[in-house]
């Protein structure tokens, strides 16, 4: 059987399984209920099944499979209580980082935020790009914005948070309507942090998530998900 990820350039070899499982679950090519096994995995990737089993662990802790009796380990369902969760906590996480990030702001921030956001505007135009490549640029919009803030714990929590909502991201952010309500919702955003507005980004931030989760929503529920 073709393996459906490689490994990358990353610190262990537990992290490398696990970073190639985790995307290979937000992009889809492990679906929902997918039951994945040591052997298998380890087989595809010629290692030992230990680093694969602490991979499991990890991605367990992370919320991205879950342990199910007489099963073993299976890819976490998506449903919308686990999106209206998740994406409650992060709002309020980001809305934080953003509000921080103000009293580190520089040109260059500025100038770095709006050349991400450019590339999106010319998406909604062009429409060249691959929806991987669409939620790589926004999730680097967003991170850019958090690593600002200069707080390590709290980065910490808004990378996990954002890397389960990458699997949602796939439901709606590449639709164009959608796309271009985010890319101006981004322009109102790095207007704020150039006036070093705390209040008004942070306000921005936590209508930006929200807006995200109604479109979210909305999808799901005409897809029953």
């Amino acid at each position: 059987m073709e393996a459906k990820f490689e490994l990358g350039e990353i610190k262990t070899l537990r992290e490398q399984i696990a970073a190639g499982i985790r995307a290979s679950i937000i992009d889809g090519r492990f679906q929902p209920g997918e039951k994945l096994t040591e052997e298998e995995i380890a087989h595809q990737l010629r290692v030992s099944r230990t680093p694969v089993r602490e991979a499991f662990f990890q991605l367990v802790s992370e919320g991205f499979v879950d342990v199910e009796p007489r099963r073993g380990v299976v890819v976490r369902d998506i449903s919308l209580r686990d999106a209206e969760e998740t994406y409650e906590l992060k709002g309020v996480l980001e809305a934080l980082a953003a509000r921080l990030a103000v009293e580190h702001c520089s040109s260059d921030l500025i100038r770095t935020l709006e050349g991400i956001n450019d590339v999106l505007y010319r998406e909604v135009e062009e429409q060249t790009l691959s929806a991987k490549e669409i939620i790589d640029i926004n999730n680097n919009f967003h991170l850019t914005i958090t690593e600002a803030c200069n707080n390590k714990k709290l980065i910490q929590q808004i990378v996990a948070l954002r890397r389960q909502t990458l699997r949602y991201n796939y439901v709606f952010l590449s639709t164009v309507s959608r796309l271009r309500q985010s890319a101006e919702e981004h322009q109102a955003i790095i207007t704020a942090l150039a006036h070093r507005n705390a209040d008004e980004v942070e306000r921005l931030l936590k209508l930006h998530n929200d807006a995200a989760l109604d479109t979210l929503r909305s999808l799901m529920l005409k897809k029953n998900l």
